[in-house]
């Protein structure tokens, strides 16, 4: 995800300092990726520490590395005014371009490695809430296919139960367009203590926990405006379950 993305994602844990800095940050772009954390931190109205806490709220290990993101953010030219999508062709352009970034996010070895896990658990479970439900269930039912048996957890309430009777030979796999959705993160963690190997398919590379998931793989987003609800991030999801799926046929 993008740092305007990550901001809008983290915006329901942002203190009233946060706020103020969000608000210089997404009207100041260019003067962020120019300038040094304490000539941002006085233009936005908040001491230097607070101007790091944010940054690391996002998931950035500090204020060089959120620089350089928005820098590169602006240089790749996504960053537009909010805007309606007007046609079924712009519809389907948003979807394309979106799909077409797949090849340079998803690497030969992520897509081996997860199919590897897959083939070697005893048991495999695959956990997605809401939305993301949906995707659960579709990659339970692809791997069926496959003559492969999982089940799909998609009942926030049991998540970190089902995560607690989890073994070494199983194989958990999280399914979450944030990836810090609180029963996913907890079930997550339930998991990690009792080294189960897991897998978090997300659109999220700051997702919490990230460095601790055997697999992880991060999707390209839709760079949508919060209004524009009609888009849905799971058709993304299932053609990449749909590429696992056939690179695990080939290993099977």
């Amino acid at each position: 995800m993008n740092p305007i993305e990550l901001i809008n994602l983290h915006e329901s844990e942002f203190t009233k300092s946060d706020e103020k800095i969000k608000k210089y940050v997404l009207n100041n772009l260019d003067y962020v990726s120019s300038y040094p954390i304490v000539n941002v931190a006085a233009k936005a109205g908040v001491s230097k520490s607070a101007l790091l806490r944010f940054c690391q709220k996002l998931g950035y290990n500090g204020y060089s590395e959120f620089k350089y993101e928005v820098s590169k953010h602006l240089l790749s030219g996504s960053f537009k005014d909010p805007s309606v999508v007007k046609s079924n062709m712009d519809i389907i352009e948003n979807y394309t371009n979106c799909i077409k970034k797949l090849p340079d996010c998803i690497s030969e070895d992520s897509l081996i490695s997860l199919g590897n896990y897959i083939s070697n658990a005893s048991r495999i479970r695959i956990f997605g809430l809401h939305e993301s439900g949906l995707s659960a269930t579709y990659f339970s039912y692809r791997l069926a296919a496959l003559g492969i048996d999982s089940e799909a957890i998609i009942y926030g309430g049991i998540f970190s139960e089902k995560a607690s009777f989890s073994t070494t030979s199983d194989f958990h796999i999280f399914i979450s367009v944030s990836g810090t959705t609180d029963y996913i993160t907890a079930a997550a963690k339930t998991s990690f203590d009792r080294h189960t190997p897991c897998a978090i398919i997300t659109q999220n590379n700051k997702a919490r926990y990230f460095n601790k998931y055997d697999c992880f793989i991060a999707i390209p987003s839709l760079n949508l405006d919060k209004n524009q609800l009609f888009l849905d991030s799971q058709a993304i999801l299932f053609i990449t379950i749909d590429l696992i799926i056939s690179k695990l046929s080939k290993i099977l």
